[in-house]
């Protein structure tokens, strides 16, 4: 195994830990802060730390001006307009769209329930990957995984299906779908549209920008207050969240979908609700049914599925 590809390995595993506890810190923050000005505040900090890094390294100007970039049979600078473009657009999915509605939704859902929707990222990587271009072939183990993994869905909403009655509890859920919808579709860009020249901070930097910046337009739309209650505990869930949960964390998951696939890049969302729901058990006191410790374990097994397809597919 290579250098790069260990690294890109431990870079997975610090990654399954690291987001696997912002679920609660989230919990924690959106008791003070209304959840999309939350997102704003979080990301644009992360990822104004990054493209200052960035800056301040000359890593903006390495990834712009490339040695022998004048060179005839050197390719032009990878920062193009186009490029940016990209990733501005990767950013607003991933960061505006896949943190921003699920911080909504966890306001009204547990955290351990969030992870578990999320987990679902890689069933949900490969379906946006055979419906682009054709670019991943179906197989039994693929749908097997897929039937599996909402079917462990359907064991964990098994003792609470009266909650649907309460509207905020379904628009909660919706949020989490939404979330790993749009997360899922900016892992797809960014395997796709991530030049290997342009450093993972500097691809980190502008999507995180981006998305954050986009986190304050949907609080200018639709925050039903933008008052902040200046807690300590709130404050350092933020503090937590922006430059552990955000601006490190997203840096490790841009090097690892550098020398990763996508489906595998995914597999952090094991270990997420694992991490998650023990911790919403031990620190938050939710509750952990037999039915929801089952339904987790099939998800999972689910998702596994899928990604042992996708891997006999590449």
């Amino acid at each position: 195994m290579s250098r790069h590809l260990t690294q890109a390995y431990l870079a997975l595993a610090a990654i399954c830990l690291i987001w696997g506890t912002t679920y609660t810190a989230i919990k924690y923050a959106v008791r003070d802060f209304p959840p999309y000005l939350l997102v704003g505040i979080r990301q644009t900090a992360a990822g104004l730390i990054l493209l200052s890094w960035a800056f301040m390294t000359g890593r903006v100007r390495a990834a712009a001006f490339p040695p022998g970039m004048l060179d005839a049979d050197m390719p032009a600078s990878p920062l193009t307009g186009r490029y940016v473009f990209r990733q501005v657009l990767t950013g607003l999915c991933t960061i505006t769209g896949g943190n921003g509605f699920i911080t909504w939704g966890m306001q009204h859902v547990p955290s351990g329930l969030a992870s578990v929707i999320g987990s679902l990222t890689p069933v949900v990587v490969v379906l946006i990957n055979l419906g682009w271009r054709g670019s991943e072939r179906i197989n039994s183990r693929i749908i097997a995984g897929v039937l599996l993994g909402f079917g462990g869905l359907g064991l964990i909403f098994h003792h609470g299906w009266a909650d649907f009655m309460n509207p905020l509890y379904r628009l909660g859920i919706l949020g989490c779908f939404a979330s790993c919808f749009t997360w899922s579709l900016g892992t797809v860009m960014s395997k796709r549209w991530n030049d290997p020249r342009v450093p993972p901070s500097l691809n980190a930097g502008i999507q995180i920008t981006a998305g954050g910046l986009g986190g304050f337009v949907l609080s200018g739309l639709f925050d039903v207050s933008h008052q902040i209650r200046h807690t300590p505990e709130s404050w350092a869930a933020v503090i937590y969240l922006a430059v552990i949960g955000s601006a490190v964390a997203f840096t490790l998951y841009m090097f690892t979908l550098r020398h990763l696939s996508a489906t595998v890049s995914s597999l952090y969302t094991y270990i997420n609700p694992i991490v998650a729901i023990l911790l919403g058990w031990l620190v938050l006191g939710e509750h952990l049914s037999e039915w929801e410790f089952a339904g987790m374990l099939v998800t999972i097994g689910g998702v596994w599925l899928v990604n042992r397809g996708a891997t006999l597919s590449d």
